[in-house]
């Protein structure tokens, strides 16, 4: 097992590098476009080109679930790394600048600049008046993740491995993913994972149920993911399927704040009260509080503020990166 003194990087994460390309529509748009409020849906490129022309777009910055959460880190002062995959075009350098512009380690090697290669991923985050989220996804180069984008030495040299639950749409990203949790493992690197969409847990229920047993030391996910995951009709028997787990789960659910399950011990975690603008990225946040708080031994009580109090920050504007300094914010908090 690694020494924990060759641990050099706090987290890396490993997830869909995309460019969020953000949109206000209402709820009748939602239905002409047979789309389900709050899910996440993958589209072809030339869907991708169609719903771009039906929108009007607000703004366009980097996201991506795992990267969104790695950027936090980055801003909390924690050395990150992100293994994801973009192509050599326009939107490919936007995610490399902004995440390089943090300070986030990024080696992924680059698709080139060809006709025939898909475009680096980009999702289209429309926002209806009730702060609601939708998605679509058109994955591109993102989801041509492979085993040979993992660096060895980039997960050995962590001291946890953040996944997100979005790759195993893909077959390649996921085997990419196992050989991540095989090196992890192999190292003693602790293992993140985000549940990501109750669609997606739907689609992988099996998995992800193998996942959150073992090997996973944390998981995240909100009310539906994790009933979805266990098929619980209620959302405290689900809580209480939890309990049997070895992991840690902090479950997000948004104006009812969050609950952390550790064994036998449950948490409840008061949401902090602020204006919403936009949800998106609000449970990537928390995950990048929780983990700051979990790095620094805090309480599981601390780590689960630390996610909330980020998680309000976010939804205060569009776009799923911090706009305000998140130690300040903790600070105040007395955090």
């Amino acid at each position: 097992m690694e020494n924990l003194k060759d641990k050099i990087i706090s987290v890396t994460g490993i997830g869909n590098a995309i460019v969020d390309i953000a949109a206000n529509v209402d709820e009748d748009f939602l239905k002409t476009c047979d789309m389900a409020k709050g899910s996440m849906k993958l589209i072809c490129e030339a869907e991708a080109k169609k719903l771009h022309s039906s929108i009007n777009a607000t703004g366009m910055i980097s996201g991506g679930s795992a990267a969104n959460t790695i950027a936090g880190l980055a801003v909390l002062g924690h050395k990150v790394a992100f293994i994801g995959k973009v192509k050599d075009d326009y939107l490919g350098k936007i995610f490399e600048s902004e995440l390089k512009k943090l300070g986030v380690i990024f080696n992924t090697k680059k698709a080139p600049a060809d006709p025939e290669t898909a475009s680096t991923a980009s999702c289209i985050v429309m926002t209806t008046p009730d702060a609601q989220r939708t998605m679509s996804t058109c994955l591109g180069i993102a989801g041509e993740l492979s085993s040979d984008d993992i660096e060895i030495n980039l997960i050995k040299s962590s001291e946890i491995v953040y996944i997100e639950g979005y790759l195993w749409d893909q077959d390649a990203a996921k085997k990419a993913i196992k050989k991540a949790i095989s090196i992890s493992k192999r190292y003693g690197s602790k293992v993140a994972f985000s549940l990501s969409d109750s669609f997606c847990v739907e689609r992988h229920k099996k998995e992800f149920l193998d996942i959150v047993k073992n090997p996973a030391d944390v998981v995240f996910a909100n009310e539906s993911e994790i009933m979805s995951l266990f098929s619980a009709d209620d959302f405290n028997a689900a809580v209480l399927m939890c309990r049997d787990l070895n992991a840690i789960i902090a479950i997000t659910r948004s104006e009812k704040g969050s609950v952390i399950v550790s064994g036998k011990d449950i948490v409840m975690i008061e949401p902090v009260r602020t204006e919403i603008i936009d949800s998106t990225g609000a449970g990537d946040l928390y995950a990048a509080g929780f983990l700051s708080g979990y790095l620094q031994g805090k309480e599981l009580s601390d780590c689960g503020k630390m996610g909330s109090i980020l998680a309000s920050e976010i939804i205060t504007h569009t776009g799923a990166r911090p706009q305000k300094p998140l130690l300040e914010l903790l600070s105040i908090h007395g955090l």
